[in-house]
């Protein structure tokens, strides 16, 4: 927790602990603990003041209401008024939303609130906005199926590129406006949502439904000794179709099953680097990719290889797959990892890979000759 330096302000502070969450991820996976009567868990990300979240909260006692916030001076104020209201159904987090699943389990929250959030008008600040991909895809591990977003803001340009994001994601729209109140009030609202009523000024809204997105289908598993038949299975189905199977560590050349899982899935051969092969389940347990990540690039791979290499068994292409098991790898890179920029690449003659690539907002650097194909060299920032 940060610092907090103001007497009047540490004194408010102390008085509010009892709403405060100290370790939130002592919870993932049991906040409805904290009230076991309730029967849905709504998350908001930038409370503020707290007006939206103490009369939401008010308004649906049925409900654990869990608030987010980095400004002190703003939650204490937000704390402050879910006492006086005598709520015990909200509690608050100091922490930042790129950490949601260090704190929520999968599908563990119902319901999530962006209200009015830091716009980032710039192009090149785009990855803060708390609509874009990156954030949509964590907060697709943590709503439940058929969650929800209820997405607010007065600045036209964010909601228009947002309508964007939540369909590429994977969500569902519903109940989209440009202009809330036209009619009069309609719900509840936050204090600058008030501000922004009495001087005229249009709010738009959306109502975003997690559907089978790109990170709530797929999960990334270590292969064991137990997958020798689906793995054995997904390497005849490359033979069969004669193509390689990308970032399965040499599955197709090998023979010898153990000596693939033991060695080559982790790197363990001369010449190679160390890394970490996956398997891409879906949700009945079926193998449908694999995906092999490098810690680091040996030359070869600095030039046409890359950190990252994976393949879609050919009976399960063309449904996002391949997008998904890239952003998941991207997630391990990120949060395992601790990297700060990765190298993809794709023969120039794939334009359905490059896509892949491109939705991450990847830049292509250049493109390099290998043999007789051309290979296209991208990097994607993670910070």
């Amino acid at each position: 927790m940060r610092m907090r330096k103001k007497a009047h302000l540490e004194e408010r502070w102390a008085k509010q602990q009892p709403r405060l969450i100290d370790c939130p991820a002592a919870h993932k996976g049991c906040w409805r603990e904290l009230a076991p009567e309730c029967e849905a868990v709504w998350l908001e990300l930038g409370c503020g003041k707290g007006r939206f979240t103490a009369q939401t909260a008010q308004a649906h006692p049925n409900v654990l209401f869990i608030a987010l916030e980095r400004v002190a001076d703003a939650m204490v104020v937000a704390m402050e008024r879910c006492a006086g209201l005598g709520l015990s159904n909200v509690f608050f987090i100091d922490a930042n939303a790129e950490n949601l699943r260090d704190y929520f389990g999968d599908g563990e929250v119902d319901r999530l609130y962006l209200n009015f959030s830091d716009p980032w008008p710039a192009k090149a600040q785009a990855k803060r906005r708390l609509t874009h991909p990156d954030f949509l895809r964590r907060y697709a591990r943590v709503l439940e199926k058929g969650g929800q977003i209820h997405f607010k803001t007065d600045n036209k340009d964010l909601f228009e590129w947002s309508l964007f994001q939540f369909p590429k994601a994977g969500y569902t729209l519903s109940e989209v406006t440009r202009d809330l109140h036209a009619d009069g009030i309609n719900g509840i609202m936050t204090d600058y949502e008030e501000k922004f009523y009495h001087e005229g000024k249009p709010i738009c809204r959306c109502v975003a439904t997690r559907g089978e997105t790109a990170s709530a289908r797929l999960r990334l598993a270590l292969p064991t000794e137990d997958d020798e038949t689906a793995i054995w299975d997904y390497r005849q189905a490359f033979l069969d179709s004669g193509e390689d199977t990308d970032g399965a560590s040499g599955l197709r050349e090998t023979e010898d099953f153990r000596f693939w899982l033991h060695h080559a899935c982790v790197g363990d051969v001369p010449g190679w680097v160390k890394a970490d092969t996956f398997m891409a389940l879906d949700e009945r347990g079926t193998l449908v990719g694999m995906v092999n990540v490098r810690h680091t690039l040996n030359e070869h791979l600095e030039r046409v290889g890359g950190h990252i290499g994976y393949s879609v068994h050919p009976n399960f292409r063309r449904r996002g797959f391949a997008t998904e098991m890239l952003a998941l790898a991207l997630d391990y890179c990120r949060e395992t990892l601790g990297m700060g920029r990765v190298l993809i690449t794709c023969d120039d003659n794939n334009p359905g890979s490059a896509r892949t690539i491109l939705h991450f907002n990847a830049t292509l650097e250049n493109k390099v000759p290998d043999g007789d194909r051309l290979v296209r060299r991208y990097w994607v920032e993670l910070d």
